[in-house]
């Protein structure tokens, strides 16, 4: 059964069409300022999920924060549904239940391997902090002091799965930047390394809870000043050069993982992850045509990927034609589906502009804005692997087996040849009589017969 709280009330979700609005008819009555007779409707599926859409183009709507586009949104259990201030918490309790305890991680040796795998990602102030669902693409802000993961419908990002505490463990603000706090049973985890109680968080981090993972974002901490050049000390020493210090080199963190994270790496490259085993492929890609970007490759890594100005997006154009939140790309049952969210100037595939949902084929233009990209698709290998394509296999090369060399054998003695016996032929005149018994001696008969009977008929 599905439902909607809100301070202390329940509004249980029928099958079919509900509607949120002030008019007293409506299945949700919100009667607060700035709410709509019709504000939004949500509508069952067939599987029992629901979805949230406008009543009226009008009609602000916000998901966990993000606002809502045109197109219907699928809710989660534990959305926070925002409508004029007022917030409405959708819970599906389908997903809830209770905690599965999992075996506990050797927290010594985990936090041996997190010193020595540890990524060097970007420090970041207290401002500015994000998360991105790394499996369905959905953002959510940390607007408050905290923002809390677990599987009640309370918590602000709700984590399904029996391995999820109900408060499983929230992200604060320090004055050192955002610190994540562990409170679960089964542990909670930073670049695939379960963490000892908390752990400061930098820019791109990866939190794992149960079966979920989220990319963390927050303002870039600014470079301390470098420090002044200490007076060297008088004496034969000054005068000896210091010898040089190689340079260190960036660690794998620094170069890459916000690379990953914004861009992508090329279609040809594969990075190593934490583990030391090379990552997945990614599954797409745009190709850049135009502007400061011109000849890059932004890729897509996930079947959800939100696309747009700000670095909280999993693809991002800095651009001022782009928007914040500019795009929306889904992968449907093997489709790539592209959505525009209401952006302030447009998406354009083949220079036609975009409204609500498009597919996208092999090769097509697609512009954001003023920054004209070409998408290609690179998982066409999956479909072959399902048996959903045609298999091209590589052309095989024979090389012509090398005679074999002739081995000499001693020459046997033939055996006499006998003597033919000479052929004994009959005289000429026997040839020709035994040529005449055939058809000759036949007419023959035939032509005294027919004589005789012209002798008999004039007598």
């Amino acid at each position: 059964m599905a439902l909607l709280e809100m301070g202390g009330k329940r509004f249980t979700l029928p099958q079919g069409e509900v509607l949120l609005g002030a008019d007293p008819g409506s299945a949700v009555p919100l009667v607060f300022p700035g709410v709509l007779p019709k504000h939004a409707k949500l509508k069952s599926l067939p599987d029992g999920q629901f979805v949230i859409s406008k009543a009226v183009p009008e009609a602000e709507v916000l998901i966990n924060g993000v606002r809502l586009g045109a197109e219907p949104t699928p809710l989660l259990h534990g959305d926070k549904v925002e409508v004029a201030g007022q917030e409405l918490t959708f819970v599906d309790e389908r997903r809830s239940g209770s905690t599965q305890y999992v075996q506990a991680m050797n927290l010594p040796q985990a936090m041996a391997q997190a010193k020595a795998e540890a990524k060097g990602g970007k420090a970041t102030t207290n401002t500015g902090g994000r998360v991105v669902s790394l499996t369905d693409g959905r953002e959510y802000a940390i607007t408050g002091a905290s923002l809390v993961f677990g599987r009640d419908a309370s918590c602000d990002v709700v984590v399904p799965g029996k391995d999820v505490s109900r408060r499983h463990a929230e992200i604060v603000q320090t004055p050192k930047g955002y610190l994540v706090v562990d409170s679960s049973t089964n542990g909670t985890s930073v670049n695939d390394v379960r963490i000892e109680g908390q752990r400061l968080l930098a820019r791109a981090d990866v939190l794992t809870i149960g079966e979920e993972k989220f990319r963390f974002y927050a303002d870039t901490a600014a470079a301390p000043p470098p420090s002044p050049p200490q007076n060297p000390q008088p004496g034969p020493a000054a005068n000896i050069p210091a010898p040089a210090v190689p340079p260190v080199p960036p660690t794998r963190g620094e170069v890459s993982k916000l690379r990953e994270t914004v861009h992508g790496p090329s279609p040809k490259q594969n990075p190593p992850t934490a583990s030391g085993r090379p990552s997945a492929a990614p599954l797409a890609s745009f190709l850049v045509r135009g502007g400061s970007l011109k000849g890059e490759r932004l890729s897509v890594k996930t079947p959800i990927v939100n696309i747009g100005r700000a670095d909280y997006n999993d693809i991002v154009i800095p651009d001022e034609s782009v928007s914040t939140s500019h795009a929306k790309l889904q992968r449907r049952e093997g489709v790539w589906v592209l959505v525009d969210l209401d952006s302030t100037n447009g998406t354009f595939i083949d220079g036609d502009q975009i409204k609500g949902e498009s597919p996208l084929a092999p090769g097509v233009t697609v512009r954001f804005g003023e920054i004209a990209t070409v998408f290609e698709p690179t998982d066409d290998g999956e479909a072959v692997a399902k048996g959903g394509g045609t298999r091209v296999m590589e052309v095989l090369t024979m090389s012509p087996q090398p005679p074999k060399p002739a081995v000499a054998k001693p020459a046997a003695a033939k055996p006499p040849v006998p003597a033919k016996a000479p052929v004994k032929r009959a005289p000429v005149a026997q040839q020709q009589e035994k040529k005449g018994k055939g058809c000759g001696s036949s007419a023959a008969v035939l032509l005294l017969g027919m004589v005789g009977l012209v002798y008999w008929f004039l007598n």
